[in-house]
C-alpha cells in the first residue's frame, strides 16, 4: 500500500505542495494542513498511542497526498475572469469600431496612433494583471499626492484648452482627471482599510473634553480638497462621480461594520449639502438653464442648447439598421458630434443605427452586472473596496455619457470607457479593469499569499 511510504508529517507535506503549481501558497496550505495532522495526532495520543506511531496514524488518516495535493491544485490556484474578459475585448472591439468609422473626418493617423495605445494599454494591463494588489496599499499617500501634482500643474504653467486643464507633456494634452479619478479612488481606499480607530488625540471646548480621531481628520479633509481640486478643473461631472464613489466605498464600510449610527451621520450630511447645492443653482439663472437645456435643447437651440439639437437632430434620423439620413455625421468642420471623445455614443448610434449600439449598451450593462458580483463574491477587504470603487468609477462614467449623448443627462466631458478616443484614458482604464482582474484572480488563494508574505 501507497500508505507506508508517508513515514512523517514533512514527507506527506512535501508530496502534497508538489501537486500544487502556482508556489505562493504552498507554505499557507502546508500550514493548515501540518495543524490538521497535528490535531489528529493528539486524538490518538490521548488515546494512549505513543507519540510516533500517533503520527504515522494521523498522515495515513488524511488519505493519499497526491490526489489531495491535485485537488488543493484546483482550488487554490489563480482565477482568470473569463466572463469579464471576453466582455472588455467586445468594448475594445466598439472602440476599434468608432476608430475606423472616424477615420476619414479624423488625421491620417487615426486608426494606427488608436491601435497603438490600445497595445500599449494592454500590454500594461497584462503587467497590472500578474502585479500583488495588495502592494499597493501602502503607497496610499504616495498616490494621493501624485494625484495632486497632477491637478495642480496645469493651474501653475497655464495648461488650459478651452478654460479646461490638461496636462501636457511632450505634445500630447491629458485631461487630467482621466488620470486623477481612479488615483484618489485608490488613496482614499488605502485610507479606509488602514484607519486605525484608536489613533485619538484629545481636544477640551468648553470644558469637555472630546476624543477625535487623527484618521478621520486625515481622510476628511483629504477628500473634500479632492473634490475641490476636480471642480477648479471645472469638472462638475467628475467631481460628482468622484463623491459618489467615495459614498459607495464608505456605505460598503459601515454596512459591514453594522454602523447604523454613522450611515445616518453620512446620508443626513450629503443630503444638508445636496439641498444646499440644488439652493444654489436654482439661485442662479444660468446655471439651473444650462441644466433644463441638457434634457430640453429647444430652449437655447443656438446657444447651450446646440450640441443637444445636434444629438437630437440625429437621434430623430436614426436606422434600425444603417448610417441616420442627417449631414451632420459627414460634416468634419462644423459639428462636434464627429470628432469630440465624449460623444462617441452619438456619432456611433447614428453611423451604425439602433441594432450595433443596443448590443454596446448590453455589454455595458453585462460588465456591470459582473462587477457587482465580483465585489460581493471578494472577501479580502482591500481587494473589496478596489472592486467597488474601480467598477463604480466604469459604471457611472458609462451611464453618464450615454445618457447625457441621448439627452438624458447634463452635458459634461465624461467618456465612454473604452470606446471614446483618447489613448491615455485607454490606458487607465485598462489598468482599471486589470486590477479588478488582479484581485478576482486570488478571491481563493489571498489568505495563503498573505502568509508567506508575513513568513518572508
Amino acid at each position: 500500500m501507497w500508505e507506508v511510504f508517508y513515514l512523517n508529517v514533512k514527507e506527506f507535506l512535501n508530496t502534497v505542495c508538489q501537486e500544487i503549481k502556482y508556489k505562493p501558497v504552498r507554505d499557507g496550505i502546508a500550514e493548515e494542513l501540518k495543524a490538521h495532522i497535528q490535531d489528529i495526532k493528539e486524538d490518538y495520543i490521548d488515546k494512549g498511542i505513543e507519540e510516533q506511531q500517533a503520527e504515522r496514524k494521523a498522515v495515513l488518516q488524511m488519505g493519499n497526498a497526491e490526489e489531495i495535493g491535485k485537488r488543493l491544485n484546483k482550488i487554490h490556484r489563480p482565477k482568470l475572469d473569463w466572463k469579464l474578459l471576453i466582455l472588455l475585448v467586445i468594448l475594445i472591439g466598439f472602440g476599434i469600431l468608432v476608430a475606423v468609422l472616424k477615420q476619414p473626418i479624423m488625421s491620417d493617423y487615426y486608426i494606427g496612433k488608436t491601435l497603438l495605445y490600445m497595445i500599449i494599454g494592454i500590454a500594461i494591463g497584462i503587467g497590472m494583471y500578474f502585479f500583488d494588489y495588495k502592494k499597493i496599499k501602502k503607497y496610499s499617500n504616495v498616490i494621493y499626492i501624485f494625484a495632486t501634482i497632477i491637478m495642480i500643474l496645469p493651474l501653475l504653467f497655464r495648461g488650459m484648452i478651452n478654460g479646461i486643464a490638461h496636462l501636457r507633456i511632450l505634445n500630447i494634452a491629458i485631461y487630467t482627471p482621466t488620470i486623477t479619478l481612479p488615483l484618489y479612488l485608490i488613496s482614499f481606499i488605502g485610507f479606509i482599510v488602514n484607519y486605525n480607530k484608536d489613533n485619538n488625540f484629545n481636544i477640551n471646548i468648553l470644558n469637555r473634553e472630546l476624543k477625535i480621531n487623527k484618521d478621520f481628520i486625515k481622510i476628511a479633509i483629504l477628500s473634500i480638497l479632492s473634490l475641490f481640486f476636480m471642480i477648479t478643473v471645472p469638472s462638475l461631472a467628475n467631481a460628482t462621480i468622484l463623491a459618489v464613489s467615495y459614498t459607495i466605498i464608505l456605505t460598503t464600510k459601515f454596512i459591514q461594520e453594522n454602523n447604523i449610527k454613522k450611515l445616518i451621520i453620512m446620508y443626513g450630511s450629503i443630503f444638508i449639502i445636496s439641498a444646499l447645492a440644488i439652493i444654489c443653482i436654482m439661485a442662479s439663472p444660468h446655471s439651473f438653464k444650462r441644466i433644463l437645456v441638457s434634457f430640453n435643447p429647444e430652449l437655447d437651440p443656438t446657444g447651450s442648447g446646440w450640441v443637444g439639437m445636434l444629438q437630437k437632430e440625429v437621434l430623430d434620423n436614426t436606422k434600425f439598421i444603417g448610417e441616420a439620413e442627417t449631414e451632420i455625421l459627414s460634416d468634419k468642420d462644423n459639428y462636434v458630434i464627429n470628432t469630440e471623445s465624449e460623444y462617441t455614443f452619438i456619432y456611433l448610434l447614428g453611423k451604425t443605427g439602433i441594432l450595433v449600439t443596443s448590443v454596446l449598451v448590453l455589454t455595458i450593462i453585462l460588465m456591470s452586472i459582473k462587477l457587482i458580483i465580483n465585489a460581493k463574491n471578494i472577501n479580502e477587504k482591500y481587494g473589496k473596496f478596489l472592486i467597488i470603487g474601480l467598477s463604480t468609477l466604469f459604471i457611472l462614467q458609462s451611464f453618464a455619457n450615454v445618457l447625457m449623448n441621448v439627452n438624458m443627462w447634463i452635458q459634461s466631458n465624461v467618456n465612454l470607457p473604452f470606446i471614446s478616443y483618447g489613448g491615455v484614458s485607454f490606458i487607465i482604464n485598462t489598468i482599471n479593469i486589470a486590477i479588478i482582474l488582479s484581485v478576482y484572480k486570488r478571491k481563493d488563494i489571498y489568505q495563503y499569499e498573505e502568509k508567506e508574505l508575513l513568513n518572508n
